[in-house]
């Protein structure tokens, strides 16, 4: 079953780290586009913090799943003192 899926896995992540740079070149061409005109450098600053926010989300999310399972295995092993 592993074997199977290992190559579409490699490939996946393999196209997601060399489309990496084109993204990221997106982000800053905006960020430069909003400081260069007048109206966009007070919208500069809260693109910025819309750019923290989204990168905390994920974090945010896979550390209260980290939370649930660690609780979840540590109710179950309180269950079960012999494992």
């Amino acid at each position: 079953m592993h074997k199977k899926w290992l190559p579409v896995l490699l490939v996946i992540v393999l196209l997601a780290l060399l489309e990496a740079p084109a993204f990221a070149q997106g982000c800053a061409m905006c960020r430069t586009a909003l400081e260069n005109s007048p109206e966009g450098k007070a919208l500069a600053k809260s693109f910025d913090y819309g750019i923290l926010f989204l990168m905390g989300i994920p974090y945010a999310m896979f550390g209260a799943a980290g939370i649930v399972v660690y609780r979840a295995y540590r109710k179950n092993n309180s269950k079960n003192p012999e494992n």
